[in-house]
């Protein structure tokens, strides 16, 4: 087998048809051993049980139907753990990714390639009944691309693109799969590899709508500083911090509320604040920062609590240490000392929550 060809697919039945037999023809004509694996997450409208069908007249062509782990870069990463061929090319099954130029692919791999990207922005390569709009995303996005990766093709939001067998059993551990653009996650563990391009015309889709939305976007973004700054100051710390930041705000307004409102001393409505500061923090820190190992029920939410109190009076007892052996130990401003104690606290709470409170299963 030459040449696996992975189609990611979600609600595209009215796609799957025209597309696989269009991919058969063009590589049958140009006498190209191949496949044709459909990675399907499990879409409403039936996407894999149509492709099914399909199998009567097209032998070659394979169906994943996935059940978990949703998502266009898993699927593809699904797709090259099931494929046969030395080469394998991504494709979207909308048919926006001209077919035609998959001989061309071939020949950039048989000439030592590892990587084959499809472009829209070199030679051979147009866009076809963009608005102005996208075409702006297009470009702000591609100029982010070219900024915060090292190397970087003319078209780095491509989503045709190809690599080579040997080049995956490389990389694939060290690739995750997340968001829209897994081919910027490829090429940062492939800086010294071979890249060729193949100018492609980008088509309008036929059938169905775009999966393009402000959370895929988003995804694009976060992927990008995670590939380029995630091993110096990892994503996960920045979204703590950002829920620490709340919960400043969240403790002066139980202070205010303990000595406006309901006439406590200033003690107590100190103590109100840090409680009601730390649930926030918790809940905010279960559903955003650790969403993909969120706690769930009512018991493992009262443990995973219970287990973030003892963090962070853990943490304070830190931060109050550190404050005053800097200040009246070494002479240091007090509010210099207590930003140390807060910077120190903090990392000390990331890394016990992370082992402890969100303990990855």
């Amino acid at each position: 087998m030459e040449i696996s060809i992975i189609l990611p697919t979600y609600n595209e039945a009215q796609n799957i048809p025209l597309v696989t037999e269009r991919i058969r023809k063009v590589l049958d004509e140009a006498k190209i051993s191949h496949e044709i694996i459909v990675a399907d997450d499990n879409s409403p409208d039936m996407t894999w049980q149509i492709a099914e069908k399909l199998r009567k007249k097209i032998p070659h062509l394979r169906v994943l139907r996935r059940m978990v782990n949703k998502g266009l870069s898993p699927a593809v990463m699904d797709g090259f753990r099931a494929a046969a061929g030395t080469y394998m090319v991504v494709m979207d099954a909308d048919m926006q990714h001209d077919e035609k130029v998959l001989p061309e692919f071939v020949e950039k791999f048989r000439a030592g390639a590892d990587i084959v990207v499809g472009t829209r922005k070199a030679s051979g390569g147009s866009i076809e009944g963009w608005s102005r709009r996208r075409r702006f995303i297009s470009w702000g996005a591609t100029l982010l691309a070219k900024f915060f990766l090292p190397r970087s093709p003319s078209d780095p939001m491509s989503g045709y693109f190809g690599i080579s067998r040997d080049l995956y059993h490389e990389i694939a551990d060290k690739i995750n799969p997340r968001g829209f653009k897994i081919l910027l996650e490829i090429l940062s563990h492939s800086r010294n590899k071979k890249l060729e391009e193949v100018g492609y015309t980008f088509s309008p889709r036929v059938h169905g709508e775009s999966k393009l939305s402000g959370s895929v976007i988003l995804q694009y973004l976060i992927g990008l500083y995670d590939i380029r700054f995630g091993k110096i100051i990892p994503l996960r710390f920045i979204k703590y911090g950002m829920v620490g930041a709340s919960g400043v705000v969240v403790n002066q307004a139980g202070l205010y509320l303990g000595k406006a409102f309901l006439s406590m001393a200033n003690e107590n409505s100190l103590l109100m604040g840090i409680e009601v500061s730390i649930i926030s923090n918790y809940f905010l820190n279960n559903y955003f920062t650790f969403a993909d190992r969120h706690r769930k029920g009512f018991r493992g939410q009262f443990y995973g609590l219970f287990l973030f109190h003892l963090v962070s009076i853990a943490g304070a007892v830190i931060n109050y240490a550190v404050a005053i052996l800097f200040s009246e130990g070494f002479g240091m401003n007090i509010y210099i000392a207590n930003l140390i104690g807060i910077a120190l606290a903090t990392v000390w709470n990331f890394m016990l929550n992370i082992q402890w409170t969100w303990k990855e299963k």
